[in-house]
């Protein structure tokens, strides 16, 4: 089985097409979107794919956002994603709440913990879980996503060309760090140490069940 996974599409409805397009001709059987989508028009370019969403710190308007991805028949969850997927477990989240994403990764239960929010693409081994960034198809260059082969644990790149808008509107400030009101356009460094507590909860929609 292959999964794609997207994240901080921003609104950018032609590249996130073209990113549905590659990963439509990878065979993807869903995609995981990592957050930051913005808008119900984004969504419903994910129609042809059945795709999981979390949200991100840029999804203002929850509920347009939730009644247009029931229209199209994908899954929402808040700032949390969690399915099992034949003898994978795999999360996701946005990780503009940085803790939550440092719990996941540390649990030692996740065989994947995929996020976004720094537009920026990198994969990384802690333990057993293998955790992952798919780039964004916005304010990324290149803009990418990735498919996630569930029986080899192969993790492919793909680069989305689109073209330049000529009238973009920054969604967020060009400083190196996350000032707390957009997302973080380069790396951030997650503290070391995890606070106390337990991981975050399940979603209350229960997943459906893997592809047979």
């Amino acid at each position: 089985m292959r999964i794609g996974v997207v994240s901080d599409t921003h609104d950018r409805q032609e590249a996130v097409a073209e990113a549905v397009r590659l990963l439509m001709e990878q065979h993807v059987e869903l995609i995981l979107h990592c957050g930051d989508i913005e808008s119900p028009e984004t969504v419903r370019v994910f129609k042809p794919i059945p795709t999981h969403f979390v949200f991100g710190n840029w999804d203002k308007d929850k509920s347009k956002l939730v009644t247009a991805i029931k229209e199209v028949g994908g899954t929402h969850y808040d700032s949390f994603g969690f399915l099992t997927l034949g003898d994978k477990r795999v999360a996701w989240v946005h990780s503009h709440e940085r803790h939550q994403l440092r719990q996941l990764e540390n649990a030692d239960y996740f065989d994947y913990v995929f996020y976004g929010h720094t537009h920026v693409r990198e994969q990384h081994r802690t333990g057993r879980t293998l955790v992952a960034n798919p780039g964004a198809l916005f304010r990324a260059n290149p803009k990418t996503c990735i498919v996630l082969d569930l029986i080899t644990g192969e993790i492919k790149p793909i680069i989305v060309p689109t073209k330049a808008p000529g009238n973009a509107t920054p969604h967020a400030p060009t400083a190196a760090l996350d000032d707390g009101t957009g997302s973080i356009i380069m790396p951030a460094v997650i503290p070391p140490t995890l606070p106390s507590g337990t991981l975050p909860a399940a979603p209350d929609t229960s997943p459906p069940a893997p592809p047979g």
